[in-house]
């Protein structure tokens, strides 16, 4: 892998395959332990967990310049990294959106109710995987497709996932507070109703604000 810094066009593909192989690994992990099937997406349409996504990103952009780095040191890296991120982003989607999609504070090994300690080492697993084997066969498939090609369905999916977080953030928040209810709101209301939307999410969790 060289150590030079992903391009924009290699962040949004990153997120992209990060949040669909995010969205796998769950709904796998999920059946295995639990023998069922549940909806795990992130995003209102398609099969995306963004949170891996931005992860994945986040992994690359702060560990691409020590890929010769021992194996053991990208570890305890992709751990401190991976885990900081998950636990902000918990705090950062209670706090703004209301909500939460995942607590461990019935795990006994979890830190502060947002981290599970086993959960935070799969994070030095991802980053020596992502370094080692997933980006430098990446780059090579990204190098291989015509350029203008490239260009046109990077911008089509861009304009895609951007729309698609968008609305996303726009019907969790309305989920979590119906007290507003202007016409705009009113119609998002109707279309995102709750039952649509524990079926999409059935693992966000309302978080009640204290007064």
């Amino acid at each position: 892998m060289s150590n030079r810094k992903p391009n924009l066009k290699d962040l949004i593909w990153l997120f992209v395959i990060g949040s669909f192989i995010g969205f796998i690994l769950e709904t796998v992990w999920y059946y295995i332990k639990h023998g069922v099937f549940i909806n795990k997406q992130g995003l209102l349409y398609g099969p995306f967990k963004p949170i891996y996504g931005f992860g994945l990103i986040i992994i690359i952009l702060t560990m691409y310049k020590v890929y010769n780095k021992k194996l053991w040191q990208k570890f305890i890296l992709g751990v401190i990294i991976g885990s900081t991120f998950e636990y902000f982003g918990s705090v950062f989607q209670e706090f703004v959106f209301g909500t939460s999609t995942w607590n461990y504070s019935s795990f006994k090994l979890s830190i502060g109710d947002r981290l599970y300690l086993p959960y935070c080492l799969c994070w030095g697993i991802i980053a020596i995987f992502s370094l080692d084997y997933f980006y430098p066969r990446f780059k090579k498939i990204i190098n291989k497709i015509p350029k203008k090609i490239f260009n046109v369905i990077t911008i089509c999916v861009t304009i895609f996932m951007f729309m698609n977080i968008l609305l996303t953030v726009i019907v969790t928040i309305r989920y979590s507070n119906r007290a507003n209810t202007n016409t705009v709101l009113k119609i998002i209301d109707d279309i995102y109703n709750d039952d649509y939307m524990q079926k999409k999410f059935p693992k966000l969790k309302i978080i009640k604000k204290k007064s």
